[in-house]
């Protein structure tokens, strides 16, 4: 996926939202492998990029390959105290996992933002109002 300029000021407001929603803290520590949110995070000044998955609060995944590794560190990794709020960009990656939270992906063309409400009280996540009506029990 490539991003233009006017492409990156929107996805950052977008995530940025997301993310505050996701993560009370101030800057909020993100960890992505992917180039473009990468380079698109770089602009924000509430984003701090982090390069280990250990330093995160929230991990942004974009492809299976990098998910299937996340869940295998945290669930193999037994120092793993603080655990990272995972994210996706690819609604099928919430079926793989219960400790997915949520999506934000594209579907016919549309923006498409589901949370899923278990697994948000998982992680004691309450969303703002603003948010609520993205909020599903389960797919």
């Amino acid at each position: 996926m490539y991003l233009n300029a006017l492409d990156t000021e929107s996805t950052l407001k977008i995530y940025q939202g997301i993310f505050h929603a996701l993560s009370s803290k101030t800057p909020i520590n993100v960890y992505t492998n992917d180039k473009e949110y990468r380079d698109v995070f770089l602009h924000s000044k509430k984003i701090v990029l982090s390069n280990t998955l250990e330093a995160s609060d929230i991990a942004l995944v974009t492809d299976e390959r990098t998910l299937k590794n996340i869940l295998y560190t945290k669930n193999s990794n037994r120092n793993f105290d603080k655990k990272p709020i995972i994210f996706v960009t690819n609604y099928h990656f919430l079926k793989i996992s219960k400790e997915i939270v949520g999506a934000f992906y594209w579907r016919k063309g549309r923006s498409q933002l589901l949370f899923i409400k278990n697994r948000l009280k998982q992680h004691n996540i309450t969303l703002p109002k603003e948010y609520q009506n993205f909020m599903i029990n389960e797919l």
